[in-house]
């Protein structure tokens, strides 16, 4: 039995403000309001409107944005839920039965859904696939950290559109989205079970999968990690040969190394005053080096110092940030002899643009002449284009930013001589 789609509520929520209350008539203080919803979605057919105050979802308070989020993400297509809300100071309740999350799709690909059993739970992996007939060369994508969800419907994420690019161009690609996101099954990916180690056997499951599918050339199956990817890309190409790895805006120094001197790039960047940021950075090896290297609980470090609270804030959890500080990362890749692309962007602020040279020195050290080393003008860490650095820390939009072709450029051709290698 396949996995359950994911449900579509099609509700975009934020804070009920000050303002917000006095002007809607609401006085408690939790619920979400209902900033505005998608054409199709459940809520906007069931009759919610724009201004309505979220208080609870079935038996479950609502009490802020993030616990909204965290509910909804556990909903299923099928589901029947009463969405209780308060409208122009009146309190609501409105069933419905939740319609499922639409598919990604193009007209230049197929797009399948699959999934993977990992730890004993199904987790969903999205393949896109040419129309022509036979068997395709093929990429294994590894994200960046973090539990947002690799789908984009409309394929306007940075990723998306690398790997439709590829796929455009004759490669069948692979995702796996994390524990618990998305229509995956299996414990919130914030969960400290989800370390490091669990996501590498997600991606060594799919990478198995991958391999099976009839239009796949199984000799002819490669890796792409961005960022954290990178860093996980030669664990999973350890179980699972490949026939080549590319990593983009990633890691080989120590963790604890590469954290100071990104977070002192950053209030750089910030221009944040000289005297201060060198108190931030003290704080920062301080709690990182207690809660990393000496794996002190996050508990008992925060009841001695609480001024850690903001240094030790993660897109994921304690356990996974502790595997990943007691890697070595250089005794890592010198266990894989495959040839491997490093590719970095100019205006990349969050990994250290050091390390991509030093990673190709690393490899080649190793494996003379295997790895090659590409920079790419005006792209950030997100493969979107940016001038520099302030200018990427300035617009945060991340993944959604403007896609720099180059990458998709540098990485096909790269992928399209080692698949004519013999």
């Amino acid at each position: 039995m396949d996995l359950r789609r994911a449900a579509f509520a099609g509700v975009q929520a934020g804070e009920v403000t000050k303002e917000a209350r006095a002007r809607l008539h609401f006085e408690n203080d939790s619920g979400v309001l209902v900033l505005g919803l998608v054409d199709g979605g459940s809520a906007k057919e069931a009759g919610v409107n724009v201004d309505d105050v979220i208080t609870q979802i079935n038996d479950q308070k609502i009490v802020n944005t993030a616990d909204f989020v965290t509910r909804v993400a556990k909903l299923s297509a099928g589901d029947k839920v009463t969405i209780h809300l308060v409208r122009n100071g009146e309190a609501r309740a409105i069933s419905l039965v939740l319609k499922p999350r639409p598919y990604e799709s193009s007209p230049e690909a197929t797009t399948l859904y699959e999934s993977v059993t990992v730890d004993g739970n199904r987790r969903r992996v999205i393949v896109t696939a040419p129309k022509s007939e036979g068997k395709h060369p093929a990429v294994l994508y590894l994200t960046g950290i973090g539990c947002a969800s690799q789908e984009s419907l409309n394929l306007s994420s940075t990723e998306t559109k690398l790997l439709y690019g590829l796929t455009k161009n004759g490669f069948v690609t692979l995702r796996v989205e994390k524990s618990g996101v998305g229509d995956s099954q299996g414990p919130p990916c914030l969960d400290p079970t989800v370390d490091m180690q669990a996501e590498v056997r997600g991606y060594v499951a799919g990478l198995r999968a991958l391999k099976q599918f009839s239009f796949v050339d199984q000799n002819r199956v490669f890796l792409i990690g961005l960022s954290v990817g990178g860093v996980e890309a030669p664990l999973v190409a350890q179980q699972v040969p490949v026939r080549g790895l590319v990593v983009i805006n990633t890691v080989i120094k120590p963790f604890l190394e590469y954290l100071m001197d990104t977070r002192r790039r950053q209030n750089l960047l910030r221009h944040v005053p000289d005297d201060e940021m060198e108190s931030r950075l003290r704080l920062n090896e301080q709690c990182n080096r207690r809660l990393l290297i000496e794996r002190q609980s996050a508990e008992h470090l925060l009841k001695d110092v609480p001024a850690c609270q903001d240094y030790i804030d993660y897109p994921a959890p304690h356990s996974y940030m502790q595997q990943w500080a007691s890697l070595n990362l250089v005794e890592e890749w010198r266990k894989v002899d495959a040839p491997v692309l490093v590719v970095y962007g100019t205006a990349d602020y969050v990994s250290t643009i050091a390390d991509d040279p030093y990673l190709a020195e690393v490899i080649n050290g190793f494996h003379p002449g295997r790895a090659t080393l590409k920079a790419i003008s005006g792209m950030d860490h997100y493969l979107a284009k940016a001038s520099s650095m302030e200018e990427s820390i300035k617009q945060s939009s991340g993944i959604f930013g403007e896609f720099e072709p180059a990458v998709l450029d540098v990485v096909r051709n790269w992928l399209d001589q080692r698949t004519s290698d013999r």
